[in-house]
């Protein structure tokens, strides 16, 4: 079980692993709470196998001083992906009517003598290969938990410090889900695998997932001045160069994800990172595909969804685009405010999405901004791309090196 110390105890210790976990989990072919797309993803080659955890009640996630009784035994025969239930009984494991001690003399007596396992009466399946870990499956004796960064409706998100093997520890983000049921569990495992895809400077950069008991944690790069709408919150005097920058690196990440077929769906201020660099982050809305079908009925992020998503209820890189636009008037609106501040939520809907009311450049965006938020906002076939809009404000930083604007907000801001 994972639980937090008394406050009293040492800071860089706050929450850490206090239970041991059985020895199989320490096998490096042991891939814990692995759903079954990721499972298949990794089975790729004949014979090859992993071990995995599997839930008997799928709403109801064993801590980890409750392991699970029942662990999957994966292997790939074919074109097909079979399971095989290595169940936990009284001092030793069993697969059929096989009993061993251990769950890794279970596995070497049938992958070193080539003995079949049945999985049906038409199936049975041969031990070749085994699948080791990614470097992504982290385990939770990497993680040490120092203190809540913040929390919301999504779960908590803690500073961390994550060590490899024979490596100084690297400070990160870990993020916990509140509630983790099986579906919850399921858009942990969705936000992973796409951001397991992805490395540009300016896309937070992912490190993997503890997923080997109850709580499972998705690791990521901690960005120390944290997101833009409160940076800018603190900061209203930001000149005019740096918040042209933060657009210009979040459209290259954008950009990038678009490149890969990528759609971000929650675009916004508040998702974009910022140290040196601005990055785009929480994925948990990502998908990978070019467009894709959604239930606008759902609960949706009213200011920055495109009115058109409410009549076709699609989402895909125009919406992004969108998105990006009403970002815009986040990033440039002095002192910082949400879209839309003087409505609420009715009246947004109303004026917006019913009405075809259009949000207006704020008057500290330069023109060429400006001009550039209103065609984000145009009708979805007449956005432009976000290679387009980083290719453009990369053009505007250049006008305002060359104009002497670059060094007067070098002075002021200290970040980069």
């Amino acid at each position: 079980m994972l639980r937090q110390r008394p406050k009293s105890r040492s800071k860089k210790t706050k929450r850490e692993p206090e239970v041991d976990l059985p020895a199989y989990m320490d096998l490096d072919y042991w891939h814990g709470n692995l759903p079954n797309e990721d499972t298949a993803n990794l089975l790729k080659e004949e014979d090859q196998y992993l071990l995995r955890k599997d839930l008997v009640d799928p709403g109801a996630a064993p801590t980890a001083a409750t392991a699970p009784d029942v662990i999957l035994l994966w292997a790939r025969s074919g074109q097909q992906v079979v399971s095989a239930l290595v169940k936990e009984v009284p001092s030793g494991f069993r697969v059929g009517d096989r009993k061993f001690d251990t769950v890794t003399a279970l596995v070497d007596y049938y992958q070193i003598r080539k003995i079949p396992i049945d999985i049906t009466e038409d199936i049975e399946v041969t031990l070749g290969n085994p699948v080791r870990r990614k470097a992504w499956e982290l385990r939770h004796k990497m993680i040490t938990i120092q203190k809540e960064l913040g929390s919301g409706s999504y779960g908590t998100v803690y500073l961390a410090q994550l060590t490899y093997p024979r490596q100084k520890p690297i400070t990160v983000a870990a993020k916990m889900l509140s509630d983790m049921d099986h579906d919850s569990s399921l858009a942990l495992w969705k936000e992973a695998r796409v951001m397991q895809e992805y490395d540009h400077p300016n896309i937070t950069k992912f490190y993997g997932v503890c997923n080997d008991a109850m709580p499972y944690y998705l690791v990521m790069e901690f960005i120390s001045s944290g997101s833009v709408d409160n940076f800018l919150k603190a900061n209203p005097k930001t000149s005019t160069y740096k918040r042209t920058k933060i657009a210009m690196e979040a459209a290259a990440g954008l950009d990038y994800l678009h490149s890969r077929l990528c759609i971000h769906r929650d675009i916004a201020a508040r998702n974009l990172l910022i140290d040196k660099v601005a990055k785009v982050a929480d994925f948990g809305l990502t998908r990978k595909t070019r467009n894709y079908k959604i239930d606008p009925e759902k609960p949706m992020n009213l200011r920055w969804i495109s009115p058109e998503v409410y009549e076709t209820a699609v989402v895909n890189k125009a919406t992004d685009v969108y998105a990006f636009g009403i970002t815009l008037y986040e990033l440039y609106v002095v002192p910082y405010e949400i879209p839309y501040a003087q409505w609420d939520a009715d009246e947004v809907n109303e004026k917006v999405v019913e009405g075809n009311y259009r949000l207006s450049p704020p008057r500290e965006a330069p023109k060429e901004i400006a001009g550039l938020m209103r065609e984000c906002l145009l009708e979805a076939k007449m956005r432009p791309s976000f290679r387009m809009i980083h290719i453009f404000l990369a053009a505007q930083l250049k006008k305002m090196e060359a104009e002497g604007l670059a060094d007067e907000g070098k002075k002021k801001f200290k970040l980069w």
